[in-house]
C-alpha cells in the first residue's frame, strides 16, 4: 500500500496518478478525482469509508476488475488530503498538471478539479449549507462557477491569472473544510 506520507502533490505524481487512472478509470482526470476526494473530505467522509464512496467513481458496476493498487492509491490520496487540510502548515494543493503542460490543458484540469470537488462535496448530502460561514458558501459557489471555465479561451498571457486561481482554490478549500468543522453540529443527521 502507498503511504500518504510518501505522496507529494507535484507534476510527477500527477503523471503517475494519471497513468493509473488511464488503466483503471479512464473516464476521469487526475485533477477531477482529487477534486472529488477533496469534496468528500470537506463533507466529512474519510478514506476508511472506501466502500461507501467507491460508487461515486464506479457507479453500481462490478469493481472486481479494479485493482487493489487503485484502491490503495485513492485511499492514500484521500488520507493525504485530509492530513493537509487538518494541518497547521496550509499544505493542501489541488492536484493539477505541471507548469510545463500547456495552459489550456492546465485550465481544463482546473475546471475538472472544480467539477469533481462539487460532485464530492454534494455526493453524500452530509454537508449542511445552513451551518457554513457566508464566505465558505461563496467559495462553494465560486468553485462551481470555475467548473465551467473554457480552456480554449486561455492563452499564455493568462499564466498569472491561472496561478491566482490555483491559490484561490487552496484558500477556498481550506475555508470550506474549516467552516464545515466536521463536527456533529455541521453534519446533517439522517
Amino acid at each position: 500500500m502507498i503511504s500518504s506520507s510518501q505522496l507529494a502533490m507535484d507534476g510527477s505524481f500527477y503523471r503517475m496518478f494519471s497513468g493509473l487512472l488511464l488503466e483503471e478509470l479512464p473516464d476521469y482526470s487526475a485533477a477531477e478525482i482529487q477534486g472529488m476526494l477533496t469534496g468528500l473530505t470537506c463533507a466529512g467522509i474519510t478514506e476508511a469509508q472506501y466502500e461507501s464512496w467507491r460508487p461515486i467513481l464506479t457507479g453500481d458496476q462490478d469493481t472486481s476488475g479494479h485493482s487493489d493498487r487503485l484502491r490503495d492509491a485513492l485511499s492514500a490520496l484521500m488520507a493525504l488530503i485530509e492530513k493537509s487540510l487538518k494541518g497547521q502548515d496550509f499544505s493542501f494543493r489541488p492536484l493539477l498538471p505541471p507548469d510545463s503542460d500547456s495552459i489550456s490543458d492546465r485550465t481544463q484540469a482546473l475546471g475538472d478539479w472544480c467539477y469533481g470537488f462539487g460532485v464530492g462535496l454534494r455526493w453524500s448530502g452530509n454537508l449542511d449549507d445552513d451551518r457554513l460561514e457566508p464566505d465558505a458558501k461563496d467559495a462553494i459557489d465560486d468553485i462551481a462557477e470555475l467548473a465551467h471555465v473554457d480552456p480554449n479561451s486561455a492563452d499564455t498571457e493568462d499564466e498569472k491569472a491561472l496561478a491566482e486561481l490555483e491559490e484561490y482554490l487552496r484558500i477556498a478549500t481550506q475555508l470550506i473544510f474549516e467552516s464545515a468543522g466536521l463536527s456533529e453540529t455541521h453534519i446533517k443527521s439522517h
